[in-house]
């Protein structure tokens, strides 16, 4: 339905129900940006309460007090250290579900943001920096908690258009603690709706020094091209810095040709691959397999034996070599291992 269509059926349903033509030109002034840009006409808290399906005290309470509505873990990180996740419980999770698609996914990224969207990957993150002379990777440190509900609530009302009560109401749903919790289906793509200005200042920075590739995955910054490090590194970090955010210097990185390039795991030197280390240990296993069966293989390993079946392993495995051959079609061990490994799925007993 377009606006046009929205006004008639709107302003007929209002004069029939004995509203005023102020109050229909209010609602309409207030519905029509909103139409423009593709986004849900929600006029206000008790309007979004009867779209969710909950009462408006019961949304309050999420808003309010989260800390009620969300279950902690942590998780491994790559460092030995650890990542605390914040799930948010069913009812929760299903008001930001609804915000995320209805009204978030409506929002367009910036070009250069790769994470967190339908049509992007990280191997189409990584193919833009393949075979440059220069590829510099910067992390942005603490990338989720320094996002605030202030800006959740101007992206709301300022940039969408929705009333403040439901902007405040709906940037409450969306944060814990006033940040973007990890754990919340709104926090990624939020993430990227809030970063566009410093996605929208590096890329002009590049564009202007050179022609430089510029894209950002997540917390993962990538620059490459034929340019200078201490020229780049101090100019980036002072545009972050301008929006709020701030660079771990810890794992900033300059490679070169001579060394490994690797962007989001994946190696961008020459052509698009998976790291030798991921492709060495996909080799040993296999060899293990072909040597002793598969079977044996499995009872040899304490992280497999007792817990995963020769089809489960084989599953696994083909999952590993899909991911290669993903990255590089015409990988011609990955494909020989894969149609050995096909003929072995076929043999495993079912369940």
């Amino acid at each position: 339905m377009n606006y046009t269509q929205y006004a008639k059926r709107f302003s007929d349903r209002s004069r029939a129900e004995g509203r005023d033509q102020d109050y229909i030109d209010r609602c309409l002034a207030y519905a029509k940006p909103l139409m423009e840009q593709g986004l849900p006409v929600i006029y206000d808290v008790k309007h979004f309460s009867l779209l969710v399906g909950l009462r408006l005290e019961y949304l309050y309470s999420m808003a309010y007090a989260q800390y009620r509505f969300y279950r902690s873990f942590t998780i491994p990180k790559k460092n030995g250290k650890y990542r605390r996740i914040y799930e948010p419980l069913p009812m929760l999770k299903g008001v930001q579900h609804f915000i995320l698609h209805n009204i978030l996914e409506k929002a367009t990224c910036h070009p250069c943001s790769k994470a967190y969207r339908q049509d992007s990957s990280i191997k189409g993150n990584a193919r833009f920096h393949r075979a440059q002379p220069v590829l510099i990777k910067l992390d942005l440190k603490d990338y989720f908690p320094s996002l605030h509900v202030s800006q959740v609530y101007n992206l709301f009302y300022t940039n969408f258009g929705y009333s403040k009560s439901l902007s405040a109401l709906m940037a409450r749903l969306c944060t814990l603690k006033e940040v973007l919790p990890q754990g919340a289906p709104t926090s990624p793509y939020l993430s990227n709706l809030l970063t566009i200005d410093l996605d929208k200042d590096i890329f002009s920075f590049c564009q202007s020094n050179g022609s430089l590739r510029y894209t950002r995955y997540a917390d993962d910054i990538a620059i490459s091209g034929d340019c200078d490090p201490t020229v780049i590194i101090p100019a980036v970090t002072r545009i972050v810095k301008a929006h709020s955010l701030e660079l771990n210097a810890d794992k900033t990185t300059v490679l070169k040709p001579s060394r490994r390039q690797v962007v989001t795991g994946v190696v961008v030197n020459q052509k698009l691959q998976a790291p030798k280390d991921y492709r060495r240990a996909i080799r040993l296993e296999l060899y293990y397999c072909k040597r002793y069966g598969i079977e044996e293989h499995i009872n040899r390993q304490k992280v497999y034996k007792g817990k995963t079946s020769p089809l489960s392993y084989c599953q696994i495995m083909l999952g590993r070599i899909n991911y290669c051959l993903q990255l590089n079609p015409f990988d011609h061990e990955m494909l020989g291992y894969k149609t050995w490994l096909l003929s072995k799925i076929c043999e495993c007993p079912r369940p």
